[in-house]
């Protein structure tokens, strides 16, 4: 057999690939070819016979009657075969609970479950997106707590979705999780009594149906059309793929980078959100951007709009953006009416930031009123937010935000000269 020597897998499979252009075993890749050529004739031609079974029974066929796995020495082709596999079940067992292990293994074990969970929810969402299916990320998580519990009383291994596994049980047609159910029965009965006629299955071929299977679920069109939708999702799907491949076996590294690229990207995204003035067309009701559309802007009582959540990545942003206003009208500003429409969450830095802002702006001579808040309202009324600084600075409308402001001005001459002056009346 050719091997690839290497921690990582692309080491061995660099390794492989280096050996087998000098040492290639003609019967092994023949029946890699066989068994190809079986499953992929099988899907073009007859999609409804099953073109894994065909092909592993008649490899398997043709490595006992020529004696595929028997060294060349004794008349053999020195090809590699799976071999014997242990019969039987394994036998029920209760775990021995030692205090003393489990608090040297829980932090590992907590790894162990995060890691094997999103491989199992990456796997599950390959497949969703390929079915078209539902998918349920709590049912998912109880499943998986449920297996490893009753793995750890057959001494099994952690479990966890198997992307090759789930990638055959999907090539071969399955649509629900009953098939995982008639997947464990025919492999209990086959580690009952089926176990000797698998002793002359070719590696090759276990080999050319993994290879099947997921080159399916390898897609690149998603990449592609993230990138066009938002480069920072194609950078982080490229990032974490290239450096599972070069951290494998050892995947977790390549998911943990990617998490973290990912909220990095994210915060990065979100710092600056879109700050904009609004105004009018003369005569009518519509805010739209004034900058963009070339409109007057009123210098006394300013509109502005914010789109996005306000939190600690960006609170400062809003801020510098609402002082940088009011020293650019210094002269004339004395009210600012902030669109909440755009704003769905805040947090407490967020909320801090905004009393501050208004202690300030007040003391300054101008102030701030709130309109259509609807998205934050509960959150400002539950932190005493609004009892602090008065419930005249809230309101449903813009207009009536603007009519409150120039009332309290008093100033006609100048409401008349506004740009918005048919919204105050």
């Amino acid at each position: 057999m050719i091997k690839g020597v290497g921690e990582h897998t692309y080491e061995q499979v660099w390794g492989v690939l280096a050996n087998a252009s000098q040492h290639t075993h003609a019967w092994t890749l023949f029946a890699a070819v066989v068994a190809f050529a079986i499953m992929i004739g099988v899907k073009k031609y007859a999609p409804k016979l099953p073109g894994v079974l065909l092909a592993v029974v008649v490899t398997t066929v043709i490595s006992w009657a020529m004696s595929f796995g028997m060294p060349v020495a004794d008349g053999g082709l020195g090809g590699a075969i799976v071999g014997s596999i242990p019969e039987g079940l394994p036998a029920l067992t209760v775990p021995n609970f030692d205090f003393s292990i489990i608090n040297q293994m829980i932090v590992t074990a907590i790894t162990i479950g995060l890691i094997g969970f999103m491989e199992a929810i990456s796997i599950a969402k390959a497949m969703a997106a390929q079915t078209k299916q539902r998918l349920n990320a709590d049912q998912e998580l109880m499943g998986q707590g449920l297996s490893n519990v009753v793995s750890s009383f057959f001494q099994g291994y952690a479990v966890s979705g198997s992307f090759s596994r789930s990638a055959v049980n999907i090539s071969a047609g399955a649509v629900t999780g009953f098939s995982s159910v008639v997947t464990a029965v025919i492999v209990g009965i086959t580690l009952l009594w089926l176990t000797p006629l698998l002793y002359h299955l070719p590696q090759a071929t276990l080999a050319a149906v993994i290879i099947m299977a997921v080159i399916n679920l390898i897609k690149f069109k998603p990449i592609l059309h993230a990138w066009k939708v938002e480069k920072h999702d194609a950078i982080v799907a490229v990032t974490a793929f290239v450096l599972t491949i070069l951290f494998a076996p050892h995947l977790e590294n390549g998911i943990v980078i990617g998490v973290i690229l990912s909220l990095g990207l994210f915060l990065f995204r979100t710092m600056e959100p879109r700050f904009t003035e609004l105004s009018t067309h003369d005569g009518s009701t519509m805010f739209m951007n004034a900058l963009d559309n070339d409109l007057n802007r009123c210098e006394v009582v300013a509109i502005v709009k914010y789109s996005g959540s306000l939190y600690f990545a960006n609170a400062g942003y809003f801020e510098d953006r609402m002082l940088k206003l009011i020293a650019d009208k210094h002269h004339c500003l004395k009210y600012i009416i902030v669109d909440m429409a755009g704003i769905n969450q805040i947090d407490a830095s967020g909320e801090e930031m905004l009393s501050g802002l208004l202690d300030r702006c007040s003391a300054a001579g101008v102030e701030i009123l709130f309109a259509r808040m609807e998205g934050i309202e509960k959150v400002l009324i539950r932190s005493g937010f609004v009892d602090k600084h008065g419930k005249d600075r809230f309101y449903e409308r813009r207009t009536d935000a603007l009519r409150y402001a120039w009332k309290e001005l008093g100033d006609e001459e100048a409401a008349s000269k506004s740009p918005l002056k048919h919204l105050i009346s």
